[in-house]
């Protein structure tokens, strides 16, 4: 055999190193895809954060939404209670005066008029009924209600 004119190294370190470079170059593609991962879950993580408050915000608002809706129509509803409330207090507060003037107008005829003897005795006389026409007729032009 031929004899070599540099000195090589043992031929099992050379294999050793190989090992060696191999097994580091698999511990970093561990560390590589280990820190990947965490790098990614932690991005999952803030992604799922920002979308719960964004959940959380959107659900505030809503319910502020919904409260203000529910405030406005109490709110409408009471309104209308009062509008209607008073607006049946003006009613019976104009059938009152109606009824209080109707009953004054009844009183001032009933003073005005008289009928005579023989009409309170037969009041279904044609007579009798001329004259409590022409009676109304100068009731209604005089009377004036106060």
């Amino acid at each position: 055999m031929h004899k070599r004119s540099y000195q090589t190294e043992d031929e099992g370190t050379f294999l050793l190193d190989i090992v060696k470079i191999a097994l580091g170059v698999f511990i970093g593609g561990l560390a590589a895809a280990f820190t990947y991962e965490a790098i990614l879950a932690y991005r999952a993580e803030a992604a799922l954060r920002k979308v719960q408050e964004n959940v959380k915000a959107e659900t505030d608002r809503m319910n502020r939404e919904a409260a203000a809706r529910q405030q406005a129509q109490t709110e409408a509803r009471d309104a209308a209670a009062r509008e209607a409330d008073q607006l049946r207090s003006a009613r019976a507060l104009a059938q009152r005066l109606e009824a209080e003037r109707q009953q004054r107008r009844d009183a001032a005829w009933a003073k005005f008029f008289q009928p005579s003897p023989s009409c309170k005795i037969d009041p279904g006389t044609t007579a009798c009924a001329n004259e409590h026409m022409a009676a109304r007729k100068r009731f209604d032009s005089q009377y004036v209600d106060r």
